[in-house]
């Protein structure tokens, strides 16, 4: 063997496909030349080549196809040219289909599909075909997944014949219900367990219940009389024994003591799709035929055997005709009508007997274009004329119903001697009158679809699996200029945003992945240039098995309406910038004022009128921080930028820190809090901060309503339900009914009394019910009228687990405890920057200020401090970029660096902490938490 003939050894068993690929010129395929390939792949392709199951092979990454001769019949007339393809692009059609399931086997997984049903298009045209086959990776010599090996059998045949078969069972069943004395029978081999029909049942007088359920074969085969039992038995066991005929005559007692004659038939199946065998058949009585038969032998005794011979041949004639679903005609070679069965009766009516071919004139009918029928066209009349086999569709109108017409099937057929020559004729009329109808009903149907969906504003479309447009309607044309015939071939796509079409096509194989609607917003190309926005909608369309066939939808021009909601964006985003502004510029003169009052307090005045003024001015300027703080945040919780750090949490922690924060405004006012914690150990699911927040809001809404001496009463119950209530009632000016559906909008108050001294901007309630709200909880209020008080209510889910402990509160800094630290602030109010550092210097501190960011820098470089308080919005450079500069002096030694400004929202704080700073305050300061900063950066 030469060194060419051992790089092919693996082809030696490979058939036709094995010598394709020896002829084949590799050198400037992707693959490369065969002595290259893998030793993987050559054994994995001579196992496949010798198979004699059809087999093919993908390898590499451009996965290309190799496949044995038992394979070429599945590809058809793509064998030609597959060879060495790449896999998808061979089986392009149903690429998208396979596809997700090629990746997993490449991740190293195996597949199994039986009965996969798929339309192909391996001969020029589409064609539906079932499949069983099974996907395995390949691996190279390292482990790694090289490409897939793929086993396939062809099951199209027998899933047709199943089809068929059912088809044939139905037939078989309507053909035994229009007879009416025709009973089914089944028997499960394995089991012996019997089912008959309620026909059936009546006969044995068996409850049709259990005759469905199924009962044991012994149970009717002892009802049988005792004369005939044990013919029945041995017939039946010689048909199941030997796959013969069953044919048995046999008598059973009823009540009325007049035996019940049956002429049951049946044989051995076997289920093409289970492989399980039973013995089935029909049970016909017989009992008129019988009695009569009995009377002719009384009366003719000496002809018994003849008559019972040509009684049988009659009996069974008869039973079969009718028993057949469909009219039927005999006639002799002049077309003398002979015989018919019941079902003829049905469809015809009180038809005359016709004496001849001549005689057809009598009978009316059409052809589907309106001409009558002359008497030689009808089908009998042409295959007595020498045709073999007429099929024919005819418009009739039966005998004794004038005006009604029917549409029938007709074939007929020449009944021919053993010699060849034609001795009569048969023909089989069936009824399609209703198949007609719905034809006629769904063409109908379709016409109304067509003329909804074009008077409709909207666009309409359908789409076929493979995502090809299969309908649009006018309004298509008119809105984007194109024509139907443009988008085959997915041409729709063309119509698209260019920048819309990949988050459409995700969207959708995301939809028909999961079978669920479609539903995007993308823009669509408009015939008067440009494009437009669009809303697309599609809902997916499964055949009677559930399988999705197509999709339908609907495109609605929304263009105008983005517009407007961009213009109501960009109102939101100025608002929000304004709300952003005005905190800033509010807070900004209530930080020196804050400062100042604070001093005057820790300088402990003699004279009471200055305690008492600094007191007001501490506590208005408290009440000011508190109305700009529920301004941000209602704006961020209408917005959805608040983000709840939710845990179990107690009840009663939630409860003593709202009373705790409310308290200073109740006992100033003189009023009486109540409170009942009620149950012990309930939690709920909740950001702590927020829910105190909550609960404080409504307290401090109940002490502005109420009266100065009133009372309020803060009460907290469980339900049954796994629910908890915090519920706040005052007796103050109470709610107008009016008013009450309103109290929880933005800027919504009561009308203002004489006694109330803490005004409002409408917030408090309206934040109370979005933080609740976003809690999954509910809140209500309620009140007798004005003069009665109110109750303000929130209920929330009760959750099982340990509550975390409450941190303890942090207490004023004691004056001058903190000492000894040298401290920078700057700040361009020089109001605020200098009441900050005598506050400082109270405490112990060394404090120098500066009105501008470059003063700063000069006095940092020449005496570093060890802690800057700066402030964002400064003039020429704002506070961001003045702690960059300030951590790259080379003076720069550690140091706490503070933000303390007016700007306090959540972004804010992201940009101090991300441009350097340590800690970021909001003005006015909260002294406490300011000192406990500037300690804990001693230690």
């Amino acid at each position: 063997m030469n060194r060419r003939d051992s790089q092919y050894a693996f082809l030696a068993n490979g058939g036709r496909m094995g010598e394709r690929i020896r002829d084949m010129d590799w050198s400037a395929h992707p693959m490369g030349p065969v002595e290259s390939w893998e030793p993987a792949l050559r054994t994995s392709l001579g196992i496949m080549l010798s198979s004699s199951f059809p087999s093919f092979l993908a390898w590499g990454e451009d996965l290309a196809l190799f496949f044995n001769d038992a394979y070429v019949p599945v590809l058809g007339q793509k064998s030609d040219w597959a060879l060495g393809a790449p896999y998808a692009g061979v089986w392009h059609e149903v690429w998208n289909r396979l596809a997700p399931t090629i990746a997993r086997v490449q991740g190293g997984e195996s597949f199994f599909f039986e009965n996969y049903a798929t339309t192909l298009e391996r001969h020029g045209y589409p064609e539906p075909a079932w499949f069983t086959f099974s996907y395995s990776p390949l691996r190279d010599e390292q482990g790694g997944v090289k490409g897939l090996i793929c086993t396939v059998i062809e099951v199209t045949d027998k899933v047709q014949a199943l089809a068929r078969h059912k088809e044939a069972e139905e037939r078989l069943a309507m053909s035994l219900e229009a007879s009416g004395n025709i009973g089914t029978w089944s028997v499960d081999l394995d089991t012996y367990t019997t089912h008959v029909d309620e026909r059936f049942a009546r006969l044995f007088q068996v409850d049709a219940a259990l005759a469905r359920t199924g009962t044991e074969l012994t149970r009717f085969t002892d009802l049988i009389h005792p004369d005939d039992r044990a013919g029945v038995t041995d017939a039946i066991g010689a048909a199941i024994r030997d796959g013969t005929l069953y044919d048995a005559e046999y008598r059973i007692p009823q009540r009325s003591g007049i035996d019940a004659w049956v002429n049951a038939r049946g044989k051995v199946f076997t289920d093409p799709a289970s492989g399980k065998r039973r013995f089935a058949g029909i049970a016909v009585d017989i009992s008129v035929s019988k009695r009569a038969e009995q009377a002719l032998l009384v009366t003719e005794r000496q002809a018994a055997a003849a008559s019972l011979r040509a009684e049988e041949s009659r009996r069974r004639l008869d039973g079969l005709l009718e028993a057949a679903p469909v009219g039927i005609f005999y006639v002799d070679t002049s077309g003398r009508l002979l015989m018919s069965n019941a079902a003829t009766r049905s469809l015809w009516g009180d038809y005359p007997a016709s004496g001849g071919i001549e005689k057809y004139a009598k009978w009316t009918g059409w052809w589907p274009d309106g001409k009558p029928l002359a008497p030689q066209e009808w089908p009998l009349a042409r295959v007595l004329g020498g045709e073999d086999i007429v099929e024919a569709i005819i418009e009739i109108e039966p005998f004794g119903n004038p005006g009604v017409r029917r549409m029938i099937m007709v074939r007929a057929q020449a009944l021919r001697a053993a010699d060849g020559a034609v001795n009569g004729a048969v023909a089989a009329h069936m009824d399609i009158s209703a198949q007609v109808a719905a034809e006629r009903a769904l063409k109908d149907s379709e016409q109304k679809f067509r003329n909804i969906t074009n008077m409709i504003p909207q666009m309409v479309w359908s789409i076929n699996v493979e995502g090809t447009e299969d309908y649009v309607n006018e309004r298509w044309q008119a809105f984007t200029g194109v024509a139907h015939v443009e988008l085959a071939r997915k041409g729709w796509q063309k119509v698209l945003h260019p920048d819309d079409l990949a988050p459409v096509l995700a969207a959708w194989k995301r939809s028909f992945a999961a079978g669920t609607p479609f539903e995007i917003e993308h823009r669509l190309v408009h015939h008067a240039g440009g494009y437009r926005w669009v809303l697309n909608r599609a809902l997916p369309c499964t055949d009677g098995v559930g399988r999705v066939t197509h999709w339908m939808g609907t495109l609605t021009d929304i263009h105008d309406q983005k517009a407007g909601e961009e213009e109501l964006r960009a109102a939101s985003r100025r608002k929000d910038e304004f709300l952003a502004m005005l905190a800033h510029e509010l807070r900004n003169p209530l930080a020196p004022i804050s400062n100042a009052a604070q001093l005057i307090a820790m300088a402990n005045p003699p004279d009471k009128r200055i305690r008492h003024s600094s007191d007001v001015i501490t506590r208005q300027v408290r009440h000011m921080t508190e109305l700009v703080d529920d301004l941000l945040d209602v704006s961020r919780v209408t917005r959805g930028l608040v983000t709840l750090e939710r845990e179990p949490v107690d009840v009663r922690a939630i409860v003593l820190g709202a009373v705790e924060q409310a308290r200073p405004l109740v006992e100033a006012r003189g009023q009486q809090l109540t409170l009942e914690l009620g149950e012990a150990g309930l939690r709920v699911d909740a950001d702590r901060t927020r829910m105190v927040q909550v609960v404080s809001n409504l307290l401090n809404n109940a002490a502005k309503y109420t009266p100065q001496g009133g009372s309020i009463a803060l009460s907290v119950s469980s339900h049954g339900g796994g629910e908890v209530t915090i519920a706040v009632a005052d007796s103050g000016i109470g709610i107008a009914p009016d008013i009450l559906p309103l109290v929880f909008d933005l800027f919504t108050q009561a009308e203002r009394t004489p006694d109330r001294s803490q005004g409002g901007l409408g917030l408090g309630l309206a934040l109370v019910k979005s933080l609740v709200q976003l809690h999954g909880g509910q809140v209500q209020a309620a009140s007798a009228g004005l003069g009665k008080g109110s109750t303000f209510s929130v209920t929330l889910d009760v959750v099982a687990g340990v509550a975390p402990e409450a941190a303890p509160a942090a207490g004023q800094p004691e004056h001058g405890a903190g000492g000894g630290r040298r401290i920078l602030i700057v700040d361009d109010n020089v109001d605020a920057a200098e009441s900050l550092g005598e506050i400082m210097q109270a405490y112990g501190h060394a404090v120098a200020t500066a009105s501008t960011p470059y003063g700063g820098l000069a006095f940092a470089a020449g005496d570093w401090p060890d802690v800057f308080i700066l402030d964002i919005g400064l003039p020429d450079i704002d506070g961001y970029e003045l702690v960059r500069r300030l951590r790259a002096l080379p003076q720069a030694r550690p140091a706490l660096f503070v933000a303390l400004t007016g700007y306090g929202q959540a972004h804010d704080k992201v940009l101090s902490l991300g441009a350097g700073f340590d800690h970021h305050f909001v003005k006015p300061v909260d002294l406490a938490a300011l000192t406990a900063v500037i300690e804990g950066a001693r230690t």
